[in-house]
């Protein structure tokens, strides 16, 4: 197990931000995560540009390739990610993931979407 720090941007749209619930998978060299619940840590994560910080534990899976993020629609389902920043604390390696896109039915057609690095 390793330790992962990742900060998710959502962009600074109008009604970008949401309160759905959130997944994060990261795929690397060694393998990939399953999908992993976000929890807010309250009422005003992943607000219109906002930045949110997470604290993972999760297998080593190396050094990383891609990032898949998604939302669940369960509440305000249009969802503007901007980037996702991993940082594996195991590696001391850093990746950010430019998404620019939104996520959700209405927006996009698609609650998930996956970035290569």
């Amino acid at each position: 197990m390793t330790t992962y720090t990742i900060w998710i941007r959502t962009g600074d749209q109008p009604l970008g931000g949401t309160d759905s619930n959130v997944f994060i998978q990261l795929f690397g060299q060694k393998g990939h995560t399953q999908s992993i619940h976000l929890p807010p840590e309250d009422i005003f994560a992943f607000e219109q540009g906002n930045t949110d910080r997470f604290v993972l534990e999760a297998p080593d899976i190396g050094p990383l390739n891609r990032c898949c993020i998604g939302q669940d629609a369960s509440a305000d389902s249009g969802w503007y990610v901007e980037t996702v920043r991993v940082q594996h604390d195991g590696l001391g390696q850093e990746w950010t993931f430019a998404f620019d896109r939104w996520l959700g039915v209405e927006e996009s057609g698609s609650l998930t979407a996956c970035v290569e690095s």
